[in-house]
């Protein structure tokens, strides 16, 4: 069995694909923006352009979905992981990384805004 398949089957709860402008914030820093590329009521994957700073560190994250009223703030986080994606161009200069993150505990509002965001802005199990 391959390691992504073994990391799939140890997630306790089901992940979703986000609708096209749904963003998280590294520490509400802008260079650590990323669109979410999956997420669950236990934590979310995020594809961001990296630069010289790290993610590793992080310890809270803002979601916001564009265009929309939706701001959750504060998440308290802890990094699962941080890959390298595959260039699509070998020439390009641009690097694409993938980070994902469990939350912490969450407050009685965040976690009402959270289950707000999974039954509203999702498209779907993955």
């Amino acid at each position: 069995m391959n390691s992504s398949k073994a990391a799939t089957e140890r997630r306790k709860e089901k992940r979703y694909r986000v609708v096209s402008g749904a963003y998280a914030v590294v520490d509400s820093k802008p260079s650590k923006l990323g669109q979410i590329h999956n997420i669950s009521g236990g934590g979310l994957a995020f594809r961001y352009l990296a630069d010289s700073a790290s993610c590793d560190g992080a310890q809270q994250m803002d979601v916001f979905i564009r265009n929309e009223n939706f701001h959750l703030k504060d998440i308290p986080i802890q990094p699962v992981y941080d890959i390298e994606l595959a260039k699509e161009d070998p020439f390009s200069t641009i690097l694409l990384r993938q980070q994902s993150v469990q939350f912490g505990e969450l407050s009685e509002e965040q976690n009402a805004k959270l289950m707000h965001l999974l039954q509203h802005h999702t498209l779907g199990e993955l």
